[in-house]
């Protein structure tokens, strides 16, 4: 179980490390009701990952039984397709960032976050999981790879499970030090964190897929064993 949970820690941290949803959990944060707020954009963002990912993986085992070789060579096709997609995505990003001295654009839903009520937020959650050029062909290269790795169902559940809490980190992470730390003395730093997050968004953006790109390609290569 461990190699696999392994093999797809990179993707799983990818998703936490996706800008957008980190300035969505800081917004959330900085409502009249923080603590709240947050809990229902954490549970639209487990459950999202949970299912799509449970779901993906689900499939693939089933697909898989009785055809490894063909599935591990589908497997390797869905990862080399994937890396070779973000790199024409970083490429993209990188020629579009904001000229030096330029402010780069806020993203249309971070404006809208301080209007949601509590089922919005949870809505929200799960479109800022799924609703991504970047985390949905991670969620299905991740859930090909457990689904395609033989694995009983405890394991499978088991290694979902961890998956999905590595990839929602940075989302549970901030929300649990505003309950501990408490609303008010976090202000300061969750300001902090949105205005370096806004300023470096694309440039976490380049850099991550660049990162993705090569790991996901490295693996597809096996296709060619």
């Amino acid at each position: 179980m461990w190699p696999v949970v392994g093999a797809v820690l990179p993707q799983a941290m990818a998703i936490a490390l996706s800008p957008v949803p980190m300035i969505c959990i800081v917004l959330v944060l900085l409502s009249d009701r923080p603590v709240r707020a947050g809990l229902s954009f954490a549970v639209g963002w487990v459950t999202a990952l949970a299912i799509a990912v449970g779901l993906i993986a689900w499939l693939t085992d089933t697909v898989a039984e009785g055809h490894e070789e063909s599935a591990r060579d589908g497997i390797d096709v869905v990862q080399l397709a994937i890396g070779v997609l973000f790199g024409v995505l970083a490429v993209r990003y990188w020629r579009k960032r904001p000229e030096p001295g330029t402010k780069p654009p806020r993203p249309a839903i971070v404006d809208r976050m301080a209007t949601l009520s509590a089922p919005g937020l949870v809505l929200a959650g799960a479109a800022a999981a799924l609703a991504n050029v970047k985390n949905l062909p991670l969620v299905l290269s991740a859930g090909s790879l457990l689904g395609g790795a033989g694995l009983s169902s405890v394991e499978l559940i088991a290694s979902v499970a961890i998956f999905v809490v590595a990839a929602s980190l940075t989302v549970l992470g901030p929300l649990l030090a505003v309950v501990l730390v408490g609303p008010d003395r976090s202000v300061r730093s969750l300001r902090s964190v949105e205005a370096w997050l806004l300023a470096n968004l694309n440039t976490i953006t380049v850099v991550l897929l660049a990162v993705l790109s090569t790991v996901l390609i490295g693996k597809g290569l096996d296709l060619f064993r």
